[in-house]
């Protein structure tokens, strides 16, 4: 039996009798040969992609089970065979058509030497960028005239062009070398041992992730990321049905390992040195909290402890244009890229560490699941006792439930005999929803009574779906002045740093393109966010340059801590009283990122394509790539891996 084989009658049946005959006539070989050689001829490339694979080995943490091991040998060779007869395919739509030997041997050794040039073209992208090669790579490669990304000297382009040739080369040879033992090989018949070997494998590499994800063991699932192409199978919530799930299992033990191993983050320990008592941190974060709605109609009491105590960046943008790379970019400092490597390894940020170190007490309290993003892995990974729950019927009832436990947590908290600083975190959820009471004063109308997500479109009037969304602003806001005024009453204002921003914007079809809610595109109206940051000592004020949630973990860290290192050690930012004004932003999606410019926003696409955009989302027709930046840019999202 050849490997992925098929019978000639199986095939051809639907063909009449006449034809095959006449086909078969003009062939000097049968198509049961051909689709042998092909077989082979794939297994034989199946191997050189997995020694390539090699290279990409160098990046990946060795594994310390035995599913681990078993799910890296398996996805290493059944990944190679699937990129290696991917080609193959269409070869065998063709050899249906006609069995002719020399054009669709010249194609498969074509498309195979292509296939393995752009691997290993790929493992040097990935040696030096950590992320695949895909149709913005290569875009670059081709427009980078002058070498400010890829720097490829002359030998380099030679050493290129003689390497695709070799490989032209060898698998011209391997071709002709099949050929000449098709008979021996037929009369073998080991094709079908090498043919379960490698479809065993590529389907067992899926359901051990499958399983694996399901019980969070990142030995298992912090390795995919590495294969080129791979896009493992989940199947979380079937499982959990089943009642095969464990979501808190083993996420803060041997795993933790992996992180060093892969991320190389902070590129330094911290230096901090806390003179006396430290401040208490709160930082309260409203869902979706665009930033134009930030006034004293809006949000008064925001407002008026804005005007009284703190200072307003009024150019400020989030890391992500959706909560999870908006609360990510906060923390860590570091862009949505790296969510996936510090997810699968359960990386907690420096900025909480740090926190931990000084024996804070943190009362996290959020609206929303912190599992879904998963926060509980990542930004609250190594906060003992995590609260990831607020249990209440709608986001207003669950609003006003956090603001109580808060409440009611802080009295205890400072209630105690001990003297520890508290780190406190407040995530709204209601202007995300649209919702407040039904016996909530409406002090925006018209409203919209019921929003309805399929009758909008570009005819659709946005006033009463924008009044509404201040309503629910206007609610939340009250519960903060709740927040607020218990801080004062405990006179707690004066020790205590105080954070208010959002994870992201919200877009009313601002742009004009039927873009609704975050998530669709990296305009101002979806990434652009209000900050207030109360320190004790400083003069409320007004600041102008612009600032990034990239800022958010140096501040922090700097003010509250005394930490020396610069921002550069652990993040992508810096304190943002110290700081410059961004020249340029990174903000990132759940399948993509941007590189947000005065003039031009470049969005690069999980799929690997882009475009060249306007600030106002229309079309740049004379948008080109700013290689400079670009270059910044990808290495602020490669520089934390090893």
């Amino acid at each position: 039996m050849a490997p992925f084989f098929v019978s000639n009658r199986g095939v051809f049946s639907g063909l009449t009798k006449d034809t095959v005959m006449l086909i078969n006539e003009s062939s000097k070989v049968t198509r049961g040969q051909i689709a042998t050689w092909l077989g082979w001829y794939g297994v034989w490339t199946s191997l050189l992609v997995a020694l390539i694979f090699f290279r990409f080995a160098a990046y990946m943490p060795i594994p310390e089970t035995g599913l681990g091991w078993g799910y890296l040998l398996s996805t290493w060779l059944g990944q190679a065979a699937f990129l290696a007869f991917l080609p193959s395919l269409f070869i065998l739509l063709l050899l249906i058509l006609h069995p002719a030997k020399r054009l669709l041997t010249g194609l498969a050794v074509c498309s195979s030497s292509l296939v393995l040039t752009l691997l290993i073209l790929d493992s040097f992208i990935f040696d030096q960028y950590r992320f695949h090669i895909n149709a913005f790579v290569i875009d670059l490669i081709l427009n980078d005239s002058d070498g400010q990304i890829f720097d490829f000297s002359l030998t380099s382009k030679l050493m290129a062009v003689g390497g695709g040739l070799f490989v032209l080369l060898v698998q011209g040879g391997a071709a002709a070398y099949f050929w000449k033992k098709l008979p021996d090989i037929r009369r073998a018949r080991k094709g079908g041992v090498f043919s379960f070997i490698l479809v065993l494998s590529f389907v067992s590499s899926h359901l051990i992730h499958v399983y694996a994800d399901a019980l969070y063991l990142f030995d298992v699932t912090s390795k995919g990321r590495f294969f080129p192409m791979n896009y493992p199978a989940t199947a979380r919530s079937q499982l959990a049905s089943w009642g095969i799930s464990d979501p808190v299992a083993a996420e803060k033990n041997k795993l933790l390992k992996e992180a060093k191993g892969t991320l190389n983050y902070p590129k330094a320990p911290l230096q901090c040195e806390v003179e006396g008592q430290p401040y208490n941190v709160l930082v309260i974060t409203i869902d979706s909290w665009r930033y134009d709605t930030a006034d004293a109609e809006i949000t008064p009491n925001v407002a008026a402890f804005s005007n009284q105590y703190a200072s307003r960046f009024e150019d400020h943008h989030s890391g992500g244009h959706g909560t999870r790379t908006g609360i990510f970019s906060m923390f860590y400092g570091l862009p949505g890229t790296y969510w996936s490597a510090v997810k699968n390894a359960a990386t907690p940020p420096v900025m909480m560490q740090a926190f931990q170190k000084q024996d804070y007490d943190f009362g996290i309290f959020a609206s929303a699941k912190l599992t879904k993003p998963a926060f509980d892995k990542t930004v609250f990974a190594s906060i003992p006792d995590l609260r990831t729950h607020t249990y209440a019927e709608d986001a207003p009832k669950r609003d006003i439930k956090l603001t109580e436990e808060w409440l009611s947590w802080l009295d205890k908290q400072q209630a105690s005999d001990k003297t520890q600083p508290f780190f406190g975190f407040l995530f709204y959820d209601a202007a995300h929803a649209y919702d407040y009471p039904d016996d909530y004063p409406e002090y925006f109308s018209p409203i919209w009574q019921e929003v309805n997500y399929l009758a909008l479109n570009n005819d659709f009037d946005p006033e009463p779906y924008v009044n509404r969304y201040k309503n629910s602003l206007h609610f939340t806001d009250s519960l903060i002045g709740r927040v607020l005024d218990d801080l004062k009453q405990r006179e707690l204002l004066d020790d205590t740093v105080v954070v208010i921003t959002s994870d992201h914007g919200q877009e009313f079809n601002d742009t004009g393109k039927n873009y609704w809610g975050h998530g669709g595109n990296f305009s101002k109206y979806q990434v652009q966010v209000p900050l207030m940051i109360s320190v004790p000592g400083r003069q409320p004020e007004l600041i102008n340059k612009r600032t990034s949630h990239f800022d958010m973990a140096p501040t922090l860290l700097t003010e509250v801590l005394g930490c020396s290192n610069p921002g550069s050690d652990y993040s992508s930012g810096d304190n943002l009283f110290n700081r410059d004004h961004r020249e340029w932003l990174i903000s990132g999606g759940v399948n993509n990122y941007s590189i947000i410019e005065p003039e031009q926003i470049t969005v690069k696409y999980h799929a690997g394509n882009y475009e060249i955009i306007k600030p106002d989302y229309n079309e740049h027709p004379e948008g080109k790539l700013n290689l400079p930046v670009v270059k910044q840019a990808m290495n602020e999202m490669s520089r934390f891996f090893k």
